[in-house]
């Protein structure tokens, strides 16, 4: 791999990641989504160790979909030892829609 494809595939990378990270911070801030989706969630947290108030509307080993209807829940999923929380939408790449 010569030095340009090795920068063009780090600077991807380096997009990517950075979208994927300020999607989270602007979901933080603003909880705009019907849910909150976390990665891996039994290597954080079981099912029985949420913050009060938090519920779970679709859990695997993979992803959980959680949600609330009280402000700051995001925050609270933060605290509670969730490394990065995205939001959850009923369509697009984070869709919840059709899990099993």
């Amino acid at each position: 791999m010569t030095i340009r494809a090795a920068r063009f595939v780090a600077t991807t990378i380096a997009i990517v990641l950075l979208w994927y990270v300020a999607m989270a911070a602007v979901f933080c801030v603003t909880e705009q989504a019907p849910g909150a989706l976390v990665l891996i969630p039994d290597r954080f947290l079981t099912a029985g160790q949420l913050p009060e108030g938090i519920f779970i509307l679709r859990w695997n080993s993979y992803f959980a979909v959680l949600a609330s209807d009280r402000a700051g829940y995001v925050g609270s999923l933060y605290a509670a030892g969730f490394p990065l929380i995205f939001p959850a939408r009923s369509s697009g790449c984070l869709s919840y829609r059709g899990w099993n």
